[in-house]
């Protein structure tokens, strides 16, 4: 059932528009076999055109709720990089009122998750990027042990909460954008999608099948338009493996400030 996330779009679009096509010019056939009618598109009847704007006007509802979905998704895990980069960089940030040797193991240690983290973001979808997720969480470990630390040591009480909750929104946030990358619309969902404009293409080409020359380029490109549609949902629903992804600069800027803190030279681009 995940055949839509491991196909290629370039594969899925063309794909999608043939079997539409070709749904357009079997409707035609059996339009000519079961009522044997000739003539212009004004012959078409009433009930037909009731029934084709029906047809049509839920075809673009369904298309319209998952555009939504999946655009809303995009926009979910936008806010959660953000969230992620606040994140560490006020955790870098609280490491600098600790002791001078804690202050720069806990700095070295979030540089190193940072970068694990950034580079978990930037692989592409697939069991790459499921291993460099897993990579990031286990380097994220040492960052809770020198936090835990420091709420066992000396350090005066508002520093030990605000690192305990600053670490906190580090670990939620990469948490829920690790599960949020793997969320995607329901399978079923974008089959019925497909299977249902097929069939709409269908019953298309059964009402135009009395001026099938006059509007066939008109159809094909509605199916071209439809096809190229369901192509950008798709793509909006692959976080990584599309040509629509998020853009990462925010979070790689914050890494990249903590390493450079680290090695005590200033931030590229800074």
């Amino acid at each position: 059932m995940d055949t839509f996330w491991t196909w290629s779009l370039v594969l899925v679009v063309p794909l999608l528009l043939l079997a539409m096509i070709a749904a357009h010019e079997i409707g035609m056939t059996l339009h000519a076999r079961l009522i044997a009618r000739a003539g212009d598109a004004a012959d078409m009847s009433t009930d037909e055109g009731f029934i084709l704007s029906g047809v049509l006007g839920l075809l673009a509802l369904l298309m319209g709720f998952s555009f939504s979905m999946a655009l809303n998704r995009l926009e979910d895990r936008r806010d959660l990089m953000l969230q992620e980069t606040s994140a560490v960089g006020y955790l870098a940030m609280l490491a600098e009122s600790l002791p001078q040797e804690q202050a720069r193991a806990l700095k070295t240690d979030l540089a190193v998750y940072g970068s694990a983290r950034l580079m978990a973001a930037e692989t592409p979808d697939g069991p790459e990027r499921l291993a460099a997720a897993q990579k990031a969480a286990d380097m994220r470990e040492p960052v809770a042990a020198r936090v835990r630390a420091v709420l066992r040591g000396e350090a005066a009480a508002p520093l030990q909460v605000a690192l305990a909750s600053a670490y906190d929104a580090v670990e939620d946030t990469a948490v829920r954008r690790d599960a949020l990358s793997q969320a995607h619309l329901p399978a079923r969902v974008l089959w019925l999608l497909a299977v249902y404009a097929v069939i709409s293409a269908a019953m298309l080409g059964y009402a135009l099948a009395g001026s099938r020359a006059r509007h066939r380029v008109a159809s094909t490109t509605l199916y071209l338009l439809v096809s190229l549609a369901f192509g950008v949902i798709l793509d909006l629903d692959r976080p990584r493996a599309g040509a629509i992804v998020i853009d990462q600069t925010p979070f790689a800027r914050t890494v990249e400030a903590v390493v450079a803190d680290v090695r005590g030279a200033p931030a590229a681009g800074r």
